[in-house]
């Protein structure tokens, strides 16, 4: 089963539009730091520390495919999210502390709803184009590069714990 799974989760990675693929990553680090949580509760340092270090990989991810030329502000605003968030996972891992991961699950959670809801305009409005009406749709959520695609993180960042 799991070798199953994993070639499920390879295509829909492969066939993922870009929205899809940054939900995909925001899912993958809120599951590792739910984990992570487990495991500080368990004592389990090694598997604390490997869920950990695949959140940061995550957010690392995410930084890189900020498009600061399409829309400054709101990517500088990302940057600055994400490195604090890497900064809470680092004093979590240190300190072997939940309240830092917790809040870190909340901001994670914030900006998966706010893709969520990028990634439900988008369908609508490519829905509409096919029946000859076109909302207008104003969509101020994550940056986009200038050919109006999300960022797109590396495929081959490994997802599962």
């Amino acid at each position: 089963m799991p070798n199953q799974l994993r070639r499920y989760q390879e295509v829909a990675i492969r066939t993922a539009t870009p929205i899809q693929l940054v939900l995909l990553l925001y899912d993958a680090a809120i599951a590792n730091l739910q984990r992570a949580q487990e495991h500080i509760a368990a004592h389990a340092i090694a598997s604390r520390t490997r869920c950990i270090n695949k959140v940061t990989s995550i957010l690392t991810e995410l930084q890189s495919g900020l498009e600061f030329e399409a829309s400054e502000e709101i990517a500088r605003s990302l940057d600055r999210l994400y490195r604090y968030m890497k900064n809470r996972l680092f004093q979590a891992n240190l300190h072997q502390s939940a309240g830092p991961l917790k809040e870190t699950v909340q901001l994670l959670t914030g900006l998966r709803d706010a893709w969520g809801e990028v990634a439900r305009l988008e369908a609508l409005k490519t829905a509409s184009v096919g029946t000859g009406t076109h909302p207008k749709v104003e969509i101020l959520a994550p940056p986009l590069s200038a050919a109006g695609q999300a960022p797109v993180p590396n495929s081959k960042l490994n997802l599962t714990a």
